[in-house]
């Protein structure tokens, strides 16, 4: 792979681009909710990243992945772990889905969708929303060299427990190689090990330790992405002093794990809904992006995988407290930028 360092993304961009990915930025993270987080974390990433967060993002990945590429994405919260294992939340699955839909409509790649093994069935009812046939690794891989057309992934679990983690990581990257591995709306460890929600209440048991698995791909120079919301995701490590100084909790839930990009935003969906917008002005492809009719699609499955809005506690077409109108408006004007996006860099 290429040189994924920041300083490789500083190379002269057209103002049309940058004009553009600032605008996705500032779409995903307008503070609707009224959270009073993003206000923290952008600024604070974006001066690191030296440019768009989502623009970051994107190039890296147009630089890494190839035709037929497996693609590691990791997701998925389980909320309330002691009432029950069952419930988890709507933010990171739609995401996730979505930016493994653009990556396999731009290359052709197979997205490799990990969650804990709790959330194996939601995530699969996720990924079919998605329009991706669930299948077994194998079958993944050799279905996006077939010459009839079939869109395929897989959902795998992976371990909460260190010693399996580690296991698990270094298994999975020597044996499918993946060219970049991406966390949405991950929990990510901090300086002790631990993992908390964004209120300081202790996850660190029953989550996924997919920090392993970024650690892992960095030590083979494999592209990694974060994409957060809270302050306390996989990736925040790059930011991990502004959490510590201006979020409460900061101490307790700042993580330690960097990746090479990092997207801040209001709702974590949104930020990987950001880099698949970007990702499609970039290729000049506009069906890269996903429209409104998909996104109604992908929360109404969500519900029917029993997924909870993680603010109202409700089982709704919603996610971080905003109900589905709110997610589908703000793909139709995220679609509607990368539609008049690539019409004017055409032009140029």
């Amino acid at each position: 792979m290429e040189d994924k360092s920041l300083d490789s993304y500083q190379d002269s961009l057209p103002d049309t681009l940058l004009e553009i990915a600032s605008s996705i930025d500032q779409l995903i993270t307008t503070d609707i909710p009224l959270r009073g987080v993003i206000h923290e974390l952008y600024p604070y990433a974006r001066t690191k990243i030296g440019m768009p967060l989502t623009l970051a993002a994107a190039r890296a990945l147009v630089k890494a992945v190839a035709p037929t590429d497996v693609v590691f994405i990791a997701t998925g919260w389980l909320d309330r772990p002691q009432i029950s294992l069952e419930i988890a939340e709507t933010d990171g699955p739609p995401g996730a889905v979505v930016l493994g839909r653009a990556l396999q409509r731009a290359f052709n790649a197979i997205p490799f969708f990990f969650v804990e093994d709790e959330l194996l069935t939601a995530m699969a009812t996720v990924v079919q929303a998605a329009g991706f046939k669930v299948l077994s690794p194998q079958a993944a891989i050799r279905a996006a060299g077939s010459k009839a057309p079939i869109h395929a992934a897989t959902v795998l679990g992976f371990p909460s427990n260190l010693e399996d983690a580690t296991k698990a990581a270094t298994y999975l990257i020597k044996e499918y190689g993946p060219s970049a591995v991406v966390a949405v709306e991950k929990g990510g460890m901090s300086s002790d090990d631990t993992i908390h929600t964004s209120r300081g209440d202790n996850a660190t048991e029953h989550m996924a330790k997919i920090d392993l698995l970024i650690r892992e791909a960095k030590r083979h120079q494999i592209l990694t992405i974060g994409v957060g919301d809270g302050g306390n995701e996989i990736g925040m490590g790059l930011i991990q002093g502004r959490i510590r100084e201006a979020l409460p909790f900061g101490d307790i839930i700042a993580p330690v794990t960097e990746t090479d990009c990092l997207v801040t935003a209001t709702v974590s969906n949104w930020g990987a809904y950001g880099i698949a917008a970007c990702l499609a002005v970039l290729l000049g492809q506009r069906e890269v992006f996903h429209d409104a009719q998909l996104e109604e699609r992908i929360l109404h499955r969500c519900t029917d995988a029993g997924l909870i809005d993680g603010i109202s506690g409700y089982v709704e077409e919603g996610a971080d407290g905003l109900p589905s109108r709110v997610h589908v408006a703000l793909v139709t004007i995220l679609a509607e930028l990368v539609k008049q996006g690539v019409s004017s860099l055409k032009k140029e």
